[in-house]
C-alpha cells in the first residue's frame, strides 16, 4: 500500500483517525490578527467565574480550560477533546486488546447510537444491535452527554457488569440490557469455505494484523479450491484505514486509488493507492448493512468503483470523514475533523454510505424467539435431547420413497420430515418448562427456531466454526451472495465456451 500526500504525512489513518504530529492550528493564529483580542473576554470571564462561583472545587483553572475547549468541539459528531487517559484509550482500542463491552458508538441525530457490536464479545453475545439507541448507562440518562465520556461510563474492570438501556424499532418500552465487562481480544478475520467452491472471508474489524490475516485466509481458500469469494464486513465498524488499502490490495491493480481524502488545505490532502498485486480476479461479493462504516465503507466503495465485487446487502452507515489527531502539550488531544474520504470514482461516503447494487434486507427475530436466545433455550434444549438421541443430526438417513396420490392423505403427500419432528419435540419440551410457544408463533418464526436450532447443535457436536458455517448456510442475505456468484460463475462459464 503506497501513500502519496502534497504535504508532510507523519502517521497512520485509525478508526479514521490521521495521528499527525503538525501543528495545524498555527495557520489560523497567525492569519487573524484580531483573535488575541477575541480572548480576552475569555480570560475574563475565567478570572470571574474563579473567585466568585459558589463550589470553588469545580472552577479549577484546569477544569475551565478543558470546559472551554470542549465547548469549541462541539463542531459534528466525531470532533472531540480527549483529556489524557481518554488520548490513551484510543491509541489502545486499536491494539486488538482493551477492556469493555466491545461497541463502536457514535451520536446520531444527539441520540448515543451504536454504531456495530464487535464479533465475539460481551455486547455481541448480549444481543446489542447496530442502530440500537443507548439511553441509559447505569441508570443515568446518556442526554447530551460526549461520547467519549459515553465510553468511561461502559468500560472498567473486566468482571463487572454495567447495565445499558436500549431502544431498539419494534420495542414498545426500552429494555434494561445488563453485560459483564471483558478484555476485549479480537480476532478480525475468520474463514471458511460454503457450499458450491465458495470461500467466505468474515472481516469483524480493521486491525494490526487484519492484512495479514486476510492474506492467510485468501491463501487458504485458493488452496481449498474456491472458484468465488464471499468478502462479510456487515457490522464491522472500521478500524485501521492501511488495514483496508492492503486487503483491496488482493483486488485493486498495484498504482490504483483505493481511497483519497479532501479537506480545506490541499497541501493536506492523501491518497492511498493499492501496492498489490490485484491477483484475485474470481466473481467476489462484498456484503454490507448498516453497521458496516469507516473502513468497510472504504473496502466496499473502491471494490464497486472498480466492478470488482457486487456489493450485496443494505446500505452502510456512512461514516467517511477523517479525524486527526493533534496532540496537546500535557499529553491531551484534539480529535478533530480535518477531511472527508472519497471513493476511486470521487463519491464522498460521508453521511450517504455506500448503496448496495443488490439490496438484500435482513430478517431480524422476532421477540418470542429473542426471548429463547435470552434464556438459552437452544443449547438447554439439545443437552436433553441428545441423551435420549445420542448422534442426532438433521440429515436423512435415507432417501425419502415416492407416494402415490391415490392412497395418500395431505400429511402422506408432506411426510414429517427430520425438522418438523425436532420442532414438534422442541414445543413439547418448552411446555414441559412452562415456556410454551403458540403454533402460530412456531409457524411465523420456523426458519428462525429451525436456524438456531441448527446453529447449537453445530456448536455442540463441531465447535464455534461449525456453529457460524451452519449460521451462514441459513442467513438470508448470505444465499442473496451465493445467488450472485452462481450466476457470475454461469455467465463465466458461457462466455469461456464462447471465446
Amino acid at each position: 500500500m503506497s501513500m502519496k500526500s502534497k504535504g508532510t504525512w507523519g502517521g497512520i489513518v485509525v478508526l479514521g483517525l490521521a495521528v499527525a504530529t503538525f501543528v495545524a492550528a498555527e495557520r489560523r493564529l497567525d492569519a487573524d490578527e484580531d483573535l488575541y483580542k477575541q480572548l480576552k473576554p475569555l480570560m475574563e470571564s475565567m478570572a470571574i467565574i474563579q473567585n466568585n462561583y459558589v463550589d470553588e472545587d469545580k472552577v479549577t483553572s484546569k477544569k475551565l480550560v478543558e470546559g472551554a475547549i470542549k465547548g469549541m468541539m462541539q463542531l459534528d459528531p466525531f470532533s472531540q477533546y480527549m483529556d489524557v487517559q481518554e488520548s490513551s484509550d484510543m491509541k489502545n482500542d486499536t491494539e486488538g486488546s482493551f477492556g469493555g463491552l466491545g461497541i463502536e458508538i457514535s451520536m446520531k441525530a444527539k441520540v448515543l447510537t451504536v454504531v456495530s457490536p464487535i464479533e465475539d464479545t460481551p455486547a455481541d453475545k448480549a444481543g446489542i444491535k447496530p442502530g440500537d439507541a443507548i439511553l441509559k448507562i447505569n441508570g443515568e440518562a446518556t442526554e447530551n452527554v460526549e461520547l467519549m465520556d459515553a465510553v468511561h461510563k461502559m468500560r472498567g474492570e473486566p468482571g463487572t457488569k454495567v447495565t445499558i438501556t436500549v431502544w431498539r424499532d419494534g420495542f414498545t418500552q426500552p429494555k434494561d440490557i445488563s453485560i459483564t465487562r471483558a478484555i476485549i481480544k479480537i480476532r478480525s478475520v475468520k474463514s471458511n469455505m460454503l457450499d458450491g467452491k465458495v470461500g467466505y472471508i468474515r472481516l469483524s474489524s480493521f486491525m494490526g494484523k487484519s492484512s495479514e490475516d486476510f492474506a492467510t485466509a485468501l491463501d487458504a481458500l485458493e488452496g481449498q479450491g474456491a472458484e468465488s469469494l464471499i468478502i462479510d464486513v456487515r457490522n464491522n465498524p472500521g478500524g485501521l484505514l492501511n488495514a483496508a488499502a492492503e486487503i483491496a490490495g488482493h483486488f485493486v491493480p498495484k498504482g490504483k486509488v483505493v481511497v483519497s481524502t479532501a479537506g480545506r488545505y490541499k497541501d493536506k490532502d492523501m491518497r492511498l493507492d493499492s501496492d498489490g498485486d490485484g491477483h484475485w480476479d474470481k466473481p467476489t461479493v462484498i456484503m454490507i448493512n448498516g453497521g458496516s462504516a469507516s473502513a468497510s465503507e472504504i473496502l466496499a466503495g473502491a471494490l464497486q468503483d472498480y466492478g470488482l465485487a457486487v456489493v450485496v446487502g443494505t446500505r452502510s452507515f456512512g461514516k467517511g470523514s477523517v479525524q486527526t489527531i493533534l496532540p496537546l502539550s500535557d499529553g491531551s488531544a484534539l480529535r478533530l475533523t480535518t477531511a472527508k474520504y472519497l471513493t476511486p470514482k470521487g463519491r464522498s461516503l460521508h453521511g450517504q454510505g455506500i448503496d448496495p447494487d443488490l439490496v438484500s434486507e435482513e430478517a431480524p427475530y422476532g421477540k418470542a424467539v429473542l426471548d429463547l436466545i435470552d434464556a438459552d433455550s437452544f443449547a438447554l434444549f439439545w443437552k436433553d435431547y441428545l441423551v435420549e438421541h445420542p448422534g442426532f443430526t438433521f440429515k436423512d438417513d435415507k432417501p425419502r420413497q415416492a407416494v402415490k396420490v391415490s392412497e395418500s392423505s395431505w400429511q402422506a403427500l408432506k411426510p414429517d420430515s427430520k425438522e418438523d419432528r425436532v420442532l414438534k419435540d422442541f414445543a413439547d419440551w418448552l411446555d414441559k418448562r412452562n415456556k410454551p410457544l403458540s403454533p402460530d408463533v412456531l409457524m411465523q418464526e420456523r426458519g428462525h427456531v429451525l436456524s438456531k436450532l441448527e446453529e447449537e447443535l453445530a456448536r455442540r457436536t463441531g465447535g464455534e466454526d461449525a456453529a457460524r458455517e451452519a449460521a451462514l448456510n441459513n442467513d438470508p442475505q448470505v444465499k442473496a451472495a451465493l445467488g450472485v456468484l452462481k450466476v457470475a460463475q454461469v455467465y463465466q462459464a458461457t462466455a469461456a465456451k464462447a471465446r
